[in-house]
């Protein structure tokens, strides 16, 4: 299996369209804000305090439109919802860091992407890269910042980690045509869908990918788009980071030596 170049041009600004499209409809629904997501931003750390009291760290925006548009493996995070029932922020900004002035990411979430998308970089098909919980953040970083990654939620309005898969289902069927569209400007060519049941992945397979042909026990494969889905453990999930790591690089290495 070969990765190509994307023919789609991704752009926040063509992004944040479609998700104010579906904050809009949103509102009319009476559901409320919904966060802004996408590729990553790359840039400079902003510190700042809010409101509560609290420091935060949020990334600007850098070079990452470029990255991700250049790049031949273009990685895509699907998962269910913000944690943060009241707060629909852009969580393109949160992975931060400056151990100089004490700013590493911990959030199991966002380390588990950390690991797989350098575990995506550094595996072929006959050489899975494999895990070391000891890695340097340093490292996972170089490669994160080097990576063309974007992670979304197909339920944009924060839940606070509670909604249950009845809810996410309905949430992707009321709002199909803006998740349709942000996937398709996305293209991403490797799509980890992190909610453990394969809820997202089914969706995304029906609607975007229906041509998909099974791999192997948990990667799909579209032909058409050269595009690898693969159902992950939802990230946060009671496991080890291997434990995570191993599913997601296992299956993408054996569908790309399938795929030959």
């Amino acid at each position: 299996m070969k990765f190509q170049k994307t023919k789609v041009r991704y752009s926040h600004k063509e992004n944040d369209k479609i998700l104010e499209e579906w904050n809009k409809k949103s509102a009319l629904n009476g559901a409320g804000s919904i966060e802004t997501d996408g590729v990553a931003y790359k840039g400079v750390i902003n510190t700042f305090s809010g409101s509560d009291g609290k420091t935060y760290h949020e990334r600007k925006a850098g070079k990452e439109e470029d990255i991700w548009n250049n790049s031949d493996k273009r990685i895509l995070f699907i998962a269910k919802e913000l944690n943060d029932p009241n707060n629909p922020y852009d969580s393109r900004v949160v992975v931060t860091f400056n151990p100089e002035e004490g700013i590493v990411p911990s959030n199991k979430f966002i380390k588990a992407m950390l690991f797989i998308t350098s575990g995506l970089l550094h595996s072929t098909e006959k050489s899975p890269a494999a895990f070391n919980k000891d890695e340097p953040m340093k490292n996972l970083m170089a490669d994160w910042d080097s990576a063309a990654v974007a992670k979304i939620n197909v339920k944009k309005q924060p839940g606070g980690a509670t909604s249950s898969f009845a809810e996410i289902s309905k949430s992707m069927e009321d709002y199909k045509e803006f998740l349709v569209r942000q996937i398709k400007l996305l293209n991403a060519n490797i799509i980890i869908c992190c909610d453990g049941r394969g809820v997202i992945l089914s969706a995304i397979k029906d609607w975007v990918y229906p041509n998909a042909k099974q791999i192997n026990e948990f990667a799909w494969y579209d032909k058409d788009s050269e595009t690898l889905l693969i159902n992950s453990y939802h990230l946060s999930a009671r496991k080890s980071y291997k434990n995570i790591y191993d599913r997601v690089i296992a299956s993408y290495t054996d569908a790309l030596a399938k795929l030959r």
